[in-house]
């Protein structure tokens, strides 16, 4: 018997202007379920997982979380002017977490050593792991990623890759943008392309 969705979303439609770019798209995450969306630039993705995250609202259509959701997309989300720590520990306030796991997703990401410099000091692949870490901080249910491993060299990609691979052992459901899929073999559970605001 399957579990309870994580995520269900139904009917989205969501426009810009005259333009539709979601239309009548409906998706379902359950726990474990691993979800690598592809699709052209401009298909939608983006504002797909915004969509789900509850950035955006769509025109039509309901989205219905039952988990806390986390969300890494293009922009990290993080304040230049604050250490690593500092950004880690005031995401973790507002989300009423205790400050204790912000140094243990540190280490987790590799950045332990790089805690106390300022996020406006990090190279792009440093920014993205702090961001996945800033995503972590809810210990979410369903995990939205719009292309989770840019920027990242061998050695960061490999620790962010067993980290999704620890997640999904632990129920996480995750929609994950990619346009390299293969980055992501023997962690996805299902692939769907969106194309014309379609999911196929």
């Amino acid at each position: 018997m399957q579990s309870e969705p994580r995520l269900a979303a139904a009917g989205i439609t969501r426009r810009y202007g005259y333009r539709t770019v979601l239309r009548d798209l409906s998706l379902t995450l359950h726990s474990s379920d691993v979800v690598v969306l592809l699709g052209p630039n401009g298909a939608g993705k983006t504002t797909l997982l915004r969509v789900l995250a509850g950035l955006l609202r769509p025109q039509a259509g309901r989205v219905e979380r039952h988990a806390p959701v986390g969300l890494v997309g293009h922009e990290a989300m993080v304040y230049d002017a604050l250490s690593a720590r500092e950004n880690l520990r005031f995401f973790a306030r507002l989300h009423g977490v205790a400050a204790d796991v912000v140094d243990t997703l540190l280490a987790r990401l590799g950045l332990a050593d790089r805690a106390d410099d300022r996020a406006g000091t990090f190279s792009r692949g440093m920014i993205q792991r702090l961001s996945i870490a800033r995503a972590l901080l809810p210990n979410p249910g369903v995990l939205l990623l719009d292309e989770p491993f840019t920027g990242l060299d061998r050695a960061s990609t490999t620790v962010v890759r067993d980290l999704l691979t620890e997640l999904k052992a632990r129920g996480t459901a995750m929609l994950v943008v990619s346009h390299r899929p293969e980055e992501l073999d023997g962690i996805g559970t299902a692939t769907s392309t969106l194309e014309r605001g379609v999911l196929a």
